[in-house]
């Protein structure tokens, strides 16, 4: 319960106090428009016993050691791509993305091979296991040993906030969740919110989950506090934990087609969460 009260009282403190800043982390997207952590949508992942343990969601969260709450601001330009950047203050008729993501993860990754030498375009390498390499004599084939660059990989389950924001008017603050919904109501800006799980689900979650409308405090107050409560029955022996990617880490930069690819390779070759 006390670990409860103080996931609350630290979303509350990201989302309505001004003077708080939100700390980064290098995988932290508001670092670079291109480069760090990108949210993505639930992907599958392999689950890997290698300790021959019987599964439960017990020996699921034990595999996933860290934990983090990311607050990232994107604009959406007019193709639809989310260009995540450092600015927190909104512009009159543009969209944008609030996403506040509380994850627990493990890191896994995938490696990357460039094929000109600006380093611009790359190819996803495939991952085999040692035995299957040593048997193949087809030369395009590479150990996982070799690469370019390697990308990190968050695996694991976590929660997420959305607000999909169209701005009205200048200066709108985007990195205040409280004040966004203030601003909402004086018809600043206007916009949807969703909550979403990623691998955490059940009878006692899905009742939880709040089904917000439109965008204003009210709304916004009862998301986070269902954020606040799901995760108080992360543990319970009811909840179904399925672990996903949640997450890359864009260290190769350039445009959403990066992140694609990497979202196109991970839909191919499932990443892991090893289980020892």
């Amino acid at each position: 319960m006390k670990k409860t009260i103080f996931f609350f009282a630290l979303l509350i403190a990201i989302g309505s106090c001004n003077s708080v800043k939100v700390p980064t982390t290098l995988g932290d997207s508001s670092n670079a428009s291109s480069f760090g952590y990108h949210p993505v949508d639930p992907l599958p992942v392999w689950v890997e016993n290698l300790g021959q343990k019987t599964i439960d969601y017990s020996t699921l969260l034990g595999a996933m050691p860290d934990e983090t709450i990311r607050l990232a601001i994107a604009e959406v330009t007019n193709e639809g791509v989310l260009n995540f950047g450092t600015s927190s203050i909104g512009v009159a008729h543009h969209n944008y993305v609030v996403i506040l993501d509380y994850i627990k993860y493990s890191t896994d990754f995938f490696r990357v091979e460039y094929l000109n030498d600006e380093g611009t375009d790359f190819s996803v390498l495939p991952r085999y296991e040692k035995s299957e390499i040593e048997n193949s004599y087809d030369p395009i084939i590479r150990s996982v040993n070799e690469g370019d660059a390697v990308v990190p990989v968050y695996v694991g389950v976590g929660l997420r906030l959305t607000a999909s924001i169209t701005v009205n008017k200048n200066g709108v603050d985007l990195g205040n969740l409280f004040s966004i919904g203030a601003q909402a109501s004086s018809n600043k800006i206007a916009g949807t919110l969703t909550v979403q799980t990623l691998g955490i689900s059940g009878d006692n979650i899905s009742s939880i989950i709040p089904m917000p409308s439109e965008i204003n405090p009210t709304t916004i107050q009862n998301a986070i506090l269902a954020m606040g409560t799901i995760k108080a029955k992360l543990y319970d022996d009811q909840t179904v934990i399925t672990p996903r990617v949640v997450g890359v880490y864009n260290n190769l930069g350039g445009s959403s087609k990066t992140i694609n690819k990497f979202v196109s390779s991970m839909l191919i070759e499932r990443p892991k969460l090893t289980v020892y």
